[in-house]
């Protein structure tokens, strides 16, 4: 069996060596503190500085979120009600939908503020400022999608059929839910056979029938998916008058003309 040597110990000459080198390092490190002493007091204040600012902010956030929830739980009771102007406007004791997604937008309930504006805009008619504060909306998950819903049923009404059904798919995928996903893509589809878009209408209908089967609205798709493969093959122009989906999907039928978001959806 080799024989393993132990380590030699150092000399007293290199061990005086390296001790030289530790003080000399040592030396380098004060003089450099001491040429550069103000500049570095000054960078450890700052890094504390916005240690603290970071953690203020986040509470302060905090704070306005709470505040904000407690306004908008207040004035939804007339927005479900279907006061939709006092429910933008606000009451005597609220502030309204409007006021809250103003003072309160960079908080998530400032954006669930938006959201509810927009589509009580929407139920009032007024779609070019609905319009505007769905596209302002920038939270996810099943607002996320409503609100997405919300700009192509006003694409659908302004004419703009391949827009609408565009917006309708990005709603389908953005929050995937049997409650909402096939619903959005009969959506689609019917946007689609519209804009003339036979092909794409037909695979809205088929994901539906393949990845929703059960949903009432995988027996729809099913019936309507022939009708569009059969306009696949035809020659000329969809036509026919084109009634925009509600903004948020009924998960009981194939159609609703109740589109009002409530406070229990969001659970």
């Amino acid at each position: 069996m080799a024989q393993i040597n132990p380590p030699k110990s150092l000399t007293p000459a290199q061990s005086s060596d390296f001790g030289d080198d530790a003080a000399l390092r040592v030396s380098r490190s004060q003089e450099f503190f001491e040429d550069n002493r103000n500049v570095i007091i000054g960078v450890i204040a700052a890094l504390v500085l916005l240690a603290v600012a970071i953690v203020a902010w986040r509470t302060w956030q905090a704070n306005r979120s709470t505040e904000a929830q407690e306004l908008l739980g207040a004035i939804l009771t007339e927005y479900e009600a279907g006061n939709y102007q006092a429910a933008l406007d606000g009451t005597d004791t609220a502030p309204g939908l409007l006021e809250i997604a103003d003072e309160y937008g960079s908080t998530s309930t400032g954006e669930q503020a938006t959201f509810f504006a927009a589509d009580a805009l929407y139920q009032l008619g007024e779609t070019d400022r609905a319009l505007e504060m769905f596209e302002d909306y920038g939270g996810s998950g099943l607002i996320g999608a409503s609100a997405l819903a919300g700009q192509a049923a006003i694409a659908e009404q302004n004419g703009d059929a391949a827009t609408a059904a565009g917006l309708y798919e990005r709603a389908a995928t953005a929050f995937e839910s049997p409650a909402s996903t096939p619903g959005y893509l009969l959506d689609a589809a019917r946007a689609f056979i519209a804009a003339g878009e036979a092909d794409e209408a037909s695979a809205a209908l088929t994901s539906i029938v393949d990845d929703w089967a059960g949903t009432p609205e995988a027996s729809t798709a099913a019936v309507e998916l022939g009708a569009a493969r059969a306009a696949a093959t035809a020659t000329g122009e969809a036509t026919g008058d084109v009634t925009p989906a509600p903004v948020v999907a009924d998960t009981t039928a194939t159609e609703s003309t109740d589109n009002t978001l409530t406070v229990d959806d969001l659970q």
